[in-house]
């Protein structure tokens, strides 16, 4: 393949602060999506972190057994199809003739390894793969045991990419690779999936490059050859390089460059209503703030402070001003279209600063107190403007929150840690089930199940830990949907966490690209298509 090098990006975004760099190009028929994002991918191993933006990049590369179709219903991958053959017990028929990209069978012995890899203490899927258990039928049928019914098993497995034993074995990759830890390992920076594109280069923080393999065996609506995704952190660098045609699709648009966007000549905007809800969390356990000063206690532990933070918000104002009107305002933890999802929850606590200041001298803080308050800056959309604007209403009631602002690559490292005292966190429900959110964000942290494997308030409620326990195990659907209800009412009314807004998902692209926007904000390369 004949190649030339031309400019990455222009002057405009060199004095934006962002350095040229080269980029390849095939020959006049080949077709090169230039994907721009707010942040990296963290790893290109499969089951070590848990956040979408590398879950869309490895999904290029890897398969599920489950997927989505357009209506977000789960369809067959690497399994052709599934039943539940005993209350704990599913079949799954997987895919023959299916090979990795270092040309090895896919079988029955990569899902078994996949699942048992994804449980290991260095894994971030442990929600999804917690307790299960595997039996193989043949090379091309396994069973997977659950610890009790679950109905969300093949949903679950949407989120699980398929790895070749083998060669994890190979490469010394038995275990996810520990971020926490900083760990450097094979499969951070090497893949081998079954996917439409496999690696062929990475430069972490830099650049990524896929190439079409030419012999997937799934469906593509387009037939992009290459696939490249650059890190983008700045916002007016990240937009420039749309503007200036220097990449083709921005997966991260800021709130404040949408009009202008959508104005601008051959550019065209698509937009969702995204299932992920933004809320404000809080140590509920310790008995002093281990950052801040309270007095020698928590806060957080009466949750009339909680309230009183709630009401101290202008989310209104958040709405208008950050977020340009890209966002739906909301006092609770479950966006819409989500099942168990009471509309009325969402205004439950109204912006009412000096009701705030009632309940804080109620709590026996008249006086307020200091704490440091984490937030990413590169994770959600104006994530960190946001938190400033939240420090600042909540000085208006005596609450000095000191901002501490960082990458997301140190940020979600410190938060597994249970490091902190308060926190900006979202939401995103896999299943559109408001019982995922229930069991891995409010129950007591059980890392042998999978409960509250994101609680980082660290709360150990055994009562609510009940309720949640009972209504996943109900069997009528209306009754539990009720259970689910209640909950979320019984979860608002405390505000053991602070609902802020659910975002409103901008995708943007030059006119002859099309992408369809996920509410899971889950770009799907197999529904990209490029024009010539």
């Amino acid at each position: 393949m004949k190649s030339n090098t031309r400019k990455f990006l222009t002057s405009t975004l060199l004095a934006a602060g962002l350095a040229a760099s080269p980029l390849l190009s095939g020959d006049a028929m080949a077709k090169t999506l230039r994907i721009g994002a707010q942040a990296d991918a963290g790893t290109m191993d499969p089951q070590a972190q848990n956040i979408m933006t590398t879950i869309t990049l490895l999904s290029m590369i890897y398969d599920s057994l489950v997927s989505r179709d357009g209506e977000m219903q789960p369809q067959p991958r690497l399994a052709t199809s599934w039943e539940q053959v005993e209350p704990t017990r599913w079949r799954f028929v997987l895919r023959e003739g299916v090979t990795f990209h270092d040309g090895a069978d896919f079988t029955a012995e990569d899902v078994a390894f996949t699942i048992e890899r994804a449980q290991q203490p260095t894994s971030q899927f442990l929600s999804m793969a917690a307790g299960l258990k595997t039996e193989i039928v043949d090379d091309y049928t396994i069973d997977i045991i659950t610890p009790e019914r679950d109905i969300f098993l093949p949903s679950r497995m949407i989120s699980l990419a398929i790895m070749d034993k083998d060669w994890a074995e190979a490469n010394g990759s038995l275990a996810p690779q520990n971020l926490g830890e900083g760990e450097e390992s094979f499969s951070a920076l090497n893949a081998n999936g079954t996917g439409p594109y496999k690696l062929i280069s990475r430069v972490p923080d830099s650049k990524t490059v896929l190439e079409a393999t030419g012999e997937y065996w799934g469906e593509m609506a387009g037939d992009i050859d290459t696939v490249e995704f650059y890190p983008l952190s700045n916002d007016p660098t990240r937009v420039a390089a749309l503007l200036s045609n220097e990449v083709d699709l921005l997966i991260d648009v800021p709130a404040q460059d949408v009009a202008r966007l959508e104005a601008a000549p051959g550019i065209k905007t698509e937009m969702v209503d995204e299932y992920r809800t933004l809320f404000i969390g809080f140590d509920h356990a310790s008995d002093t703030l281990k950052y801040g000063d309270a007095g020698g206690k928590n806060p957080f532990k009466d949750p009339k402070v909680r309230q009183a933070i709630s009401h101290a918000i202008d989310r209104q104002a958040i709405k208008r001003t950050v977020m340009r009107g890209l966002a739906n305002p909301t006092t609770q933890m479950l966006a819409p279209k989500n099942v168990g999802y009471v509309e009325e929850l969402d205004t439950l606590i109204p912006y009412d600063r000096e009701k705030a200041k009632e309940l804080l001298a109620e709590a026996g803080y008249p006086d307020g107190f200091s704490v440091t308050f984490d937030c990413p800056n590169n994770r959600y959309i104006n994530d960190e403007q946001v938190c400033r604007t939240l420090v600042t209403m909540l000085a208006q009631i005596g609450i000095e929150a000191d901002l501490n602002a960082m990458p997301r690559a140190q940020y979600f490292p410190k938060l597994w840690e249970r490091d902190t005292s308060m926190f900006l966190m979202g939401i995103n429900s896999p299943f559109a089930d408001g019982i995922y959110n229930l069991e891995k964000y409010t129950m007591t942290r059980n890392d042998e199940t999978g409960d509250g494997i994101y609680n980082y308030t660290q709360s150990d409620y055994p009562e609510l830990n009940a309720r949640v326990e009972d209504a996943r195990r109900t069997e009528d659907e209306a009754e539990r949907v009720k259970k689910i209800e209640d909950l979320y009412r019984y979860l608002t009314e405390e505000q053991f966490y602070v609902g802020l807004y659910n975002q409103v998902l901008v995708y943007a692209m030059q006119e002859n690209v099309s992408a369809p926007v996920r509410p899971d904000n889950w770009l799907e390369i197999r529904w990209v298509t490029m024009d010539e």
